[in-house]
């Protein structure tokens, strides 16, 4: 176990000891509840031909009752590591939150994010910690955040991390404010990236309303040490329903930005080969989904990346079995030109001129 997290255990031993729970509250009030995620994965490329791998991950959350301005969130995962061939572990929550007059103080294991709706977020505080709808371990942080209530309207967020992958602290300023209907943000984040030399300082806006029926959004990025390179985002998104009260959702976006940030603001989902660059990428990003009926749904993601051509489509469908039981099945394909890689270590080479790789899983998760 990681010495951050040893801290945290402690932390919250030390609340549990001087902030003791209302004696009107019993054992009954701490429960247990999760989620079960077993799949089957299925891949193909030119190194390893077809190849299948089962997953499992358990998540578990401990449900403790709020006493005063006191709360104590502890959820974790167990995972299984194909790589080192074991069931590991890891913390998703393990922190105390105190509610005081005028501010929330949140210490420990916590999620940290600044997304907005978008499929891509560059102004993220850990890019790609979010993305196509997706999540990463890189949304959990060691933190310390502190939020400040202004208003109804508005509010700031300072946010103080060790992110896993370096010892060097990471800090972050993020304010928020409605004008005009128009839910505004402005964030600056500090960190020493892992590996690196020098402070990488980014400064993002972000904005988002509703023009008529369609929701609007976009944001702007600012990088210091990318020679003063910037990113912009635009995105829009409509729904409808009909009659019956199926819904068809509709979303797409495009990006402007530098090409060190494709990896990670897509979170690892894309084919890279962003070195061969020096100019920003356009990117556009879509999704399309349709809800069946109340139990079941498909949707449809989209990539393009007009400046060398790779492209990622991934579909899937969700049907609830049962309350507590759902069934999803995904697959993808994506591809890059060989223009821009080496063709000897391409995914599947299926068409002169491309490279492709194939993905499909079958999964079911139970929630209890």
């Amino acid at each position: 176990m990681k010495t951050g997290y040893l801290i945290n255990i402690l932390l919250i031993l030390l609340v549990l000891l001087f902030n003791p729970f209302d004696k009107q509250i019993e054992a009954k009030d701490i429960q247990l509840g999760g989620q079960l995620d077993v799949s089957l994965q299925g891949f193909c490329n030119n190194e390893i031909g077809f190849a299948f791998q089962p997953q499992a991950n358990l998540d578990l959350e401990l449900f403790l009752p709020r006493w005063k301005n006191n709360e104590i969130k502890c959820a974790g995962t167990f995972y299984t590591n194909i790589t080192e061939n074991k069931i590991d572990f890891f913390w998703k929550r393990l922190y105390w939150k105190h509610r005081f007059e005028h501010l929330h103080l949140t210490i420990g294991r916590q999620p940290v994010s600044w997304s907005f709706g978008s499929l891509l977020n560059p102004v993220d505080y850990t890019l790609g910690s979010v993305a196509m709808d997706e999540e990463f371990s890189s949304k959990y942080q060691d933190a310390v955040e502190i939020y400040i209530p202004v208003n109804w309207n508005t509010n700031l967020s300072v946010v103080a991390s060790l992110p896993d992958a370096t010892k060097d602290l990471k800090a972050g300023l993020r304010g928020r404010t409605l004008i005009k209907d128009f839910d505004l943000t402005f964030n600056y984040v500090q960190e020493q990236p892992d590996g690196e030399k020098g402070i990488e300082k980014r400064f993002g806006i972000t904005a988002k309303g509703d023009i008529g029926k369609f929701g609007v959004y976009g944001a702007f990025g600012f990088y210091w040490n990318r020679e003063n390179q910037f990113s912009l985002l635009a995105g829009a998104d409509y729904s409808y329903f009909f009659q019956k009260g199926n819904r068809l959702y509709l979303q797409a976006e495009y990006l402007n930005i530098p090409p060190g940030l494709l990896s990670q603001i897509t979170g690892q989902t894309m084919l890279v080969t962003e070195e061969y660059f020096d100019k920003n990428m356009h990117l556009f990003v879509s999704n399309i989904s349709y809800q069946i009926d109340d139990f079941s749904s498909i949707s449809l993601t989209s990539f393009f990346n007009c400046s060398n051509g790779s492209k990622m489509f991934m579909s899937s469908y969700i049907n609830q079995i049962k309350n507590n039981t759902a069934l999803e099945i995904k697959a993808g394909l994506a591809s890059e030109s060989t223009k821009y890689s080496d063709i000897n270590s391409s995914p599947l080479n299926l068409f002169p001129g491309e490279s492709y790789q194939l993905f499909l899983e079958a999964g079911i998760s139970y929630v209890f």
